[in-house]
């Protein structure tokens, strides 16, 4: 059968664990998943897939070839299905934060029926400023519903404004969907032999399943990960099932914007090191995250509605209370690696550019950040004496409409502009 070269060394990369899952007779249809994630093939997994099937599947052979095309093909689409999302993979922790908080907060009251969805949004901002600068930080929300209209005229008039604009990280690199798969394939999934609901109980392995089916992902693929993969997935593919587009997302849109308009573009992290919040949590935390997320799956559905609701509105204290207190006390470790330990970094980062530089910048970054007590940035940098403030603040927030956006919106990329 037709394997890739790096699958006949004695040391096999998990890419190659996919195909050598599947018996010596049958693993020619296991070909175009190898082939399909692959660095090289990440936009054309789909067309590569089928070309080398309809090459190879002659020689299956006997009753093993309809199982195994089967196997093949739903891991095959699970591929497929990362490669379109994993340009944003870089992000994906700020994903995970909006979507864990629910599971975590666990004493929480959460509402009967989902919030509806707003067609605008007033994202929370906050100034910065000393005696010859001034940043304005954005929360935002990294995937967004395409026709909701979020840049209002004082976030505009900052972006506009601003000749600096960090970013968290450069998801819209060329390499950056080829960093995320290949971290995802070397470290997302688990040793030969060792299946995901092996390290669950009974019930949560069958509510995992479950919760594959309702998200229309392949078990077989969602049952070889490590937790904090399979965690990040079904996460993800909720948010996207819900019409919430990555190319939608505040990151993505001003990215874009402000490279084409020549800014001044900065990036407080790398795509491995958002992922390393991950990879390297230990594995009892990993796997409880996992574990409260299928535990607590149904409410979280309307927990993530409300809490997209605040921050269409702004409300920067429940965004603390859902995404900051409860992770605070339920999962102190995640929350020292993903708020903490970054916001110090970042708030470092701003204060030399404060310090030695002179004008106007914008930071874009989640909203989950910029809120809450002593550790969030504006704190952060409000202790090193530094002027702080909510800033263009939305007193009066209509209340959100009953039906879901269907309009274009202001949001489109900006023509591009000469620096």
């Amino acid at each position: 059968g037709y394997r890739p070269s790096a699958c006949w060394k004695p040391s096999k990369a998990p890419a190659c664990r996919l195909a050598e899952s599947i018996p010596d007779a049958t693993r020619t249809v296991a070909a175009p998943i190898t082939i399909s994630i692959m660095p090289e093939a990440i936009d054309a997994a789909g067309a590569t897939g089928a070309s080398f099937t309809k090459r190879r599947s002659s020689t299956t052979t006997g009753a093993k070839a309809g199982p195994a095309r089967k196997v093949a093909a739903e891991r095959r689409y699970f591929m497929i299905k990362l490669n379109r999302i994993a340009p944003i993979g870089a992000l994906i922790s700020g994903l995970a934060l909006s979507f864990a908080a629910p599971a975590l907060a666990q004493e929480t009251a959460v509402a009967t029926a989902p919030a509806a969805q707003a067609q605008t949004a007033t994202p929370a901002m906050w100034r910065v400023a000393d005696a010859d600068s001034e940043y304005i930080l954005l929360g935002t929300f990294h995937i967004l519903p395409p026709a909701l209209d979020w840049r209002n005229d004082d976030l505009d008039a900052a972006f506009q404004e601003a000749a600096v604009a960090y970013f968290e990280v450069d998801a819209d690199a060329p390499d950056a969907a080829t960093k995320t798969l290949n971290t995802v394939m070397m470290q997302g999934f688990n040793a030969p032999g060792v299946s995901l609901t092996s390290m669950l109980d009974e019930a949560d392995g069958k509510a995992l399943g479950v919760i594959a089916r309702e998200l229309n992902l392949p078990f077989a693929a969602i049952d070889t990960m490590r937790p904090w993969n399979a965690f990040l997935t079904l996460s993800v593919q909720f948010i996207i099932n819900k019409g919430f587009d990555p190319g939608a997302g505040v990151d993505s849109v001003l990215l874009s914007d402000a490279k084409a308009m020549g800014k001044d573009v900065r990036y407080f992290e790398t795509i491995e090191e958002q992922l390393a919040f991950f990879t390297g949590l230990s594995p009892q935390v990993e796997k409880d995250l996992l574990v409260l997320t299928i535990r607590d799956w149904d409410k979280q559905a309307a927990a993530f509605d409300e809490l997209f609701g605040a921050w269409a509105r702004g409300d920067a204290d429940y965004i603390d209370a859902q995404m900051n207190e409860d992770m605070r006390k339920q999962a102190p470790e995640v929350y020292q690696r993903l708020i903490v330990e970054r916001n110090k970094v970042w708030a470092e980062e701003l204060d030399a550019a404060l310090k030695n530089e002179s004008g106007k910048g914008l930071v874009a970054v989640g909203a989950a950040h910029l809120v809450g007590g002593e550790y969030s940035v504006p704190a952060l940098l409000a202790a090193k004496g530094y002027e702080v403030s909510r800033h263009a603040v939305n007193t009066t927030p209509e209340a959100a409409p009953e039906a879901a956006p269907e309009a274009a919106n202001d949001n489109a990329p900006l023509e591009t502009v000469e620096p």
